[in-house]
């Protein structure tokens, strides 16, 4: 019975620490924009490629914006769009869900 219990326990915490949660971030940052997107800059050189960047139509280049975002594996706003040839390095995608 203690075995079992053991058992149990431990295929629950596997369970439980290897799911993936997904948490709103809040960052100030800057706007970035180039003929490959819109991005938003954290620090020196952290560029976040923002997939709806329609949300920041209104902020111009290089001015600063606190966002609530998530990070993203898919950027389905960008399928199909025209994008320049040059490549923006960039840590990750993110989703924009609100501005501060």
């Amino acid at each position: 019975m203690k075995a079992t219990n053991i058992f149990l326990l431990a295929i629950f915490s596997i369970l439980f620490f290897s799911c993936a949660s997904v948490h709103d971030s809040v960052q100030t940052g800057t706007v970035v924009r180039d003929c490959t997107g819109t991005y938003l800059r954290i620090g020196e050189n952290n560029d976040y490629l923002i997939c709806n960047s329609d949300i920041l139509i209104e902020k111009k280049d290089g001015e600063k914006v606190s966002l609530v975002f998530v990070y993203t594996k898919e950027c389905a706003e960008r399928d199909g769009k025209i994008m320049c040839m040059m490549f923006h390095e960039n840590k990750g995608m993110i989703r924009v869900k609100s501005v501060k």
